[in-house]
């Protein structure tokens, strides 16, 4: 079985050129959102939109600090998210005691796994390694409801002491990614890319399967492509007046059309057009595309 492959980053990764990393075959990204209740990472909302727009599965974890309430910490994690809806489950970052007893570090990662889950509707991620969770949690039945993310560098998993199965392993922290200047977090997923769809209730976000039901016409002289949806990403070809493309995606800051696997053209850029809408699936013949439906 070749499992499916993904990183986590932060700031610390900096700037990522998420094409790259997509072109690389890593299927999945958890993207660090928030620590306690007042720290945002910085990088959290470039890294997710251009992550989504590469066509990666993407989620995002917080980092917990047990001595913070837990509503006070969730609250903030989804006034961050700001109604994004990940791909994959929410993940709980359980690796700070921040001078706290077991006791009191269980209690404050179970509140904020059911306020996460009672918000998101769905069991969040826990996150965490042996070294600590069998020194700093005490152990429940409860936590075989939460699917394990476990870091362990060595050659198989070492287990935390409540789960016997992992649903994510960080393999190394010391990945070189193409598109990332800085070492990375590498993850493994324990089952294919159809698993890992099959998990997230997702189709594969880079089959390049068409899926709007939309074509469209060049109605400039000639329309550059770019290999991301604005401006910012490299030419990588032409379109020339009359072309008709299929559209696979639409989105951006704009209105760009992703109309085969990592090219883009603009369909209008402030207030400008550069394509023309011509429908190719019926079932959206009474569809209007200036009017949101």
């Amino acid at each position: 079985m070749q499992r499916a492959q993904g990183i986590d980053v932060s700031r610390w990764q900096g700037r990522v050129d998420w094409l790259q990393v997509r072109d690389a075959g890593y299927r999945f990204a958890f993207i660090r959102a928030t620590i306690g209740d007042r720290y945002v990472d910085p990088r959290f909302d470039a890294n997710w939109r251009a992550a989504r727009d590469a066509g990666l599965l993407v989620s995002a974890y917080h980092a917990m600090t047990p001595d913070t309430p837990a509503d006070d910490q969730v609250g903030h994690l989804f006034d961050v998210l700001d109604g994004r809806a990940a791909d994959l489950p929410l993940a709980v970052d359980a690796e700070r005691d921040d001078g706290q007893e077991p006791a009191e570090i269980t209690r404050c990662l179970m509140d904020c796994l059911d306020a996460v889950a009672s918000q998101d509707g769905r069991a969040p991620i826990v996150y965490t390694a042996r070294w600590y969770w069998n020194r700093h949690v005490l152990t429940s039945v409860a936590w075989a409801a939460y699917d394990l993310w476990v870091a362990s560098y060595t050659a198989e998993p070492a287990m935390p002491s409540d789960w016997t199965a992992w649903r994510f392993w960080q393999y190394s922290e010391r990945g070189r990614v193409p598109g990332i200047a800085a070492s990375t977090d590498l993850n493994w997923f324990d089952g294919d890319l159809d698993d890992l769809l099959a998990y997230s209730g997702q189709s594969d976000p880079t089959s390049g399967v068409p899926g709007t039901g939309w074509r469209f016409r060049v109605t400039t002289r000639r329309l550059n492509v770019r290999n991301g949806p604005g401006l910012d990403y490299d030419d990588v070809g032409d379109l020339y007046e009359g072309d008709v493309i299929e559209a696979l995606t639409l989105t951006g800051d704009d209105a760009w059309v992703e109309f085969e696997p990592g090219r883009w053209a603009a369909l209008a850029l402030k207030g400008e057009r550069y394509l023309r809408p011509e429908l190719s699936d019926p079932a959206v013949a009474e569809a209007d595309p200036d009017s949101g439906s």
